[in-house]
């Protein structure tokens, strides 16, 4: 089991996106591989693209994800509750990070739709 780094909730297998840190650029000068649930990769690409569509500015943070200060994008997630179930709740990322994870869940459909999960048995 694995945690969403967005909204926290376990699941066994999260969409891998490679977010550039710039904290660790000396440590991983490639990036930094997260853990993203369907529903906050569904969240984030929709907010992407309605950024795109209205061309709002943004407002100036700190990335939730990778850490940048940089224009700053709200996308809505459901955070687990332990009280009421779960949370709404507004993310902030930043562009880059946006852009990683609509290539990563293009890169997740593609290998699920090419590689057949098929057990064999003997």
């Amino acid at each position: 089991m694995a945690d969403c780094d967005l909204c926290g909730v376990a699941l066994p297998t999260l969409i891998p996106v490679k977010v550039y840190k710039p904290k660790f650029v000396q440590s991983y000068p490639q990036g930094m591989w997260q853990g993203l649930c369907d529903q906050c990769v569904g969240a984030a690409i929709i907010a992407s693209e309605e950024h795109a569509r209205t061309g709002t500015c943004g407002t100036a943070g700190t990335c939730q994800l990778c850490g940048s200060i940089e224009r700053l994008y709200d996308v809505p997630i459901i955070r687990p509750s332990f009280s009421k179930g779960s949370e709404k709740d507004t993310a902030y990322l930043c562009k880059r990070c946006l852009t990683s994870i609509g290539q990563a869940k293009a890169e997740w459909d593609h290998d699920k739709a090419t590689h057949s999960h098929e057990h064999i048995t003997h």
